[in-house]
C-alpha cells in the first residue's frame, strides 16, 4: 500500500481569511489560508490494503493514521512575509475515559538543508521509519512532500501534538504543508478532534499574530 501525499488540499474544511489575536486596530491585509478535511486510515482499512495482520503495541489502544493538512496562500501586499506559523491537534476520546495520544508524529523535524520530498513506511507496529531501513517489513509506503523549509514537531505521547513551522531566508513560509500523526485512543472509543492554527507575519504595521476564526476553530471533527 503506497499512500501519496496530495500537493494540493482535496478537501476542503474551511477556507478564508485568518483574525488578528489580539490587535484593537484593523488589519488590511490578512493572510488567506485553506484549511484541509482531515483524512483517516482505521486499522481495519491499512489491514485491508496491506494483506497482513498489524501488531499494536498495546492491546488497550486503538491505533489509526490521521493526516492533516493547510495551505498558506501569498500575500496580497508584498511587503508582507510569514515567520513562523503553528497547527495543533487537541485529540479527546469521543466517549468513556482515558486520553487520546499522539503515538507517533511525522514531519518531527526538517531544516531547510532537508530534501523537500521523502519516502517513509508505516510498519505494522504503528511507528514511522526510513523506507530504506525497513524495506522487509513496510507496511505502508508515505510519499511526502515538505512544501515548509523549517518544521519542529512537538506533543509526541501527549493529547496536543502540534508542529511549528518557520520561514527561511532562502525559502519562503508558502504553500501545501500535510502532516502525519499515529492516533493511540482508548480501543473502544472514537476521536473527537480541534485543529487550531496561528500565523506571526511582519506587514507594514509591524509583527502581527493572526489565527482561525472563533468558530472554525470550535469546529469538532470526529474520526472512528
Amino acid at each position: 500500500m503506497r499512500i501519496v501525499t496530495p500537493t494540493e488540499i482535496e478537501r476542503v474544511a474551511w477556507a478564508g481569511y485568518l483574525e488578528p489575536l489580539g490587535q484593537t486596530f484593523r488589519i488590511a491585509d490578512l493572510p488567506r489560508l485553506t484549511l484541509g478535511e482531515p483524512t483517516i486510515w482505521p486499522p481495519e482499512a491499512l489491514e485491508s490494503e496491506t494483506g497482513k495482520k498489524w501488531s499494536p503495541p498495546a492491546s488497550d489502544r486503538r491505533y489509526a493514521l490521521l493526516r492533516l493538512a493547510c495551505t498558506l496562500h501569498k500575500p496580497d501586499d508584498p511587503r508582507t512575509r510569514y515567520t513562523e506559523a503553528t497547527l495543533a491537534a487537541d485529540l479527546h476520546p469521543l466517549q468513556g475515559a482515558g486520553s487520546v495520544i499522539a503515538h507517533d508524529l511525522y514531519p518531527q523535524r526538517v531544516t531547510a538543508t532537508s530534501s523537500s520530498k521523502s519516502v517513509l513506511a508505516l510498519k505494522p507496529d504503528f511507528q514511522f521509519y526510513d523506507v530504506g531501513l525497513s524495506l522487509g517489513e513496510v507496511g505502508v509506503e508515505i510519499e511526502h512532500h515538505n512544501a515548509f523549509p523549517v518544521i519542529q514537531a512537538f506533543g509526541l505521547g501527549e493529547s496536543r501534538p502540534y508542529w511549528q513551522f518557520a520561514r527561511h531566508e532562502a525559502s519562503p513560509l508558502l504553500g501545501c504543508q500535510s502532516v502525519y500523526v499515529v492516533l493511540a485512543a482508548p480501543k473502544d472509543s472514537g476521536v473527537r478532534l480541534e485543529i487550531e492554527l496561528t500565523v506571526r507575519m511582519e506587514t507594514r504595521y509591524g509583527p502581527i499574530r493572526v489565527g482561525l476564526p472563533d468558530e472554525v476553530r470550535a469546529r469538532v471533527y470526529v474520526v472512528s
